[in-house]
């Protein structure tokens, strides 16, 4: 396995924590200058400084993946700065836990817009320099779009996400086809958590004492684990490992495809 991302830049969304914060600190340990994207800057500086305490190479970025102003800043600034990015990991995300019924039409075009228009924005704005930097390596660039297994599989009361989801996995593989095709030597896939220890699960489990399938929060976590093979969630840097390979030249020959990371659940 080389896994080496030596002399690599990576751009990651989301970073400031979580399984953003874990993918940024795994892809700096494999030796790529990383840049922690977030909006929250406070965030991102916070896990920018333990990376580079260790010797890691990490910048900040201030981003909301919904504004392609401050995504062109971000992709200029690393322009200016490195003259390179190999590497886009889409990885900003929101859940929202409710019945169809109770979802609003704010709550669909708010996960819409961040979810799913989020990473459609980033790639267009990425293209230009990522196709520059992909002419210098032997297997050109890589963008990884973290999904969900809700975009494989429907899931109850997580209808607005699970749309999303699955139109981030259509809109990687129809990206990645179209990329190849035109010789721009940048692969796209996409990698699919199952339940993960983070923000993501506490959306989860309220949503479960919300609705009265579960007394309390303790309850909401016994239930959805119980229904993993593995009899457990995911750690944020399980995932990250995942991200690193498809990040790395050992995936080089995967593109349009999706890397399922769920415990066995939907097996």
């Amino acid at each position: 396995m080389d896994t080496s991302l030596d002399g690599r830049v990576a751009l990651i969304t989301g970073a400031g924590r979580g399984i953003g914060a874990a993918i940024a600190s795994r892809l700096a340990d494999a030796g790529a200058l990383v840049y922690l994207a977030d909006k929250d800057p406070a965030r991102a500086e916070t896990q920018t400084a333990e990376i580079s305490a260790r010797g890691g190479k990490a910048r900040s970025a201030m981003l909301d993946v919904c504004d392609a102003d401050r995504w062109q800043a971000v992709v200029s600034d690393i322009e200016r700065s490195t003259g390179r990015l190999d590497i886009l990991v889409n990885n900003a995300g929101l859940a929202v836990s409710k019945s169809v019924e109770d979802t609003t039409v704010d709550d669909w075009r708010l996960l819409m817009r961040i979810n799913l228009e989020g990473p459609f924005v980033g790639t267009k704005a990425v293209l230009p320099l990522m196709k520059t930097t992909a002419l210098q390596t032997p297997f050109g660039g890589s963008i990884v779009n973290v999904s969900s297994i809700s975009g494989i599989v429907g899931t109850a009361n997580l209808s607005c996400y699970a749309a999303t989801k699955g139109g981030l996995r259509y809109f990687s593989r129809s990206a990645a086809l179209e990329f190849a095709r035109a010789g721009y030597r940048i692969r796209v896939n996409t990698i699919h958590p199952g339940l993960t220890e983070g923000a993501s699960s506490t959306v989860l489990f309220e949503g479960s004492v919300a609705s009265g399938a579960c007394a309390d929060l303790e309850e909401a976590e016994r239930m959805w684990t119980s229904r993993y093979p593995v009899n457990r969630m995911a750690r944020p840097i399980d995932i990250a490992a995942g991200v690193l390979f498809l990040a790395s030249d050992d995936s080089n020959f995967m593109t349009g495809t999706e890397l399922i990371m769920d415990g066995g659940l939907t097996a």
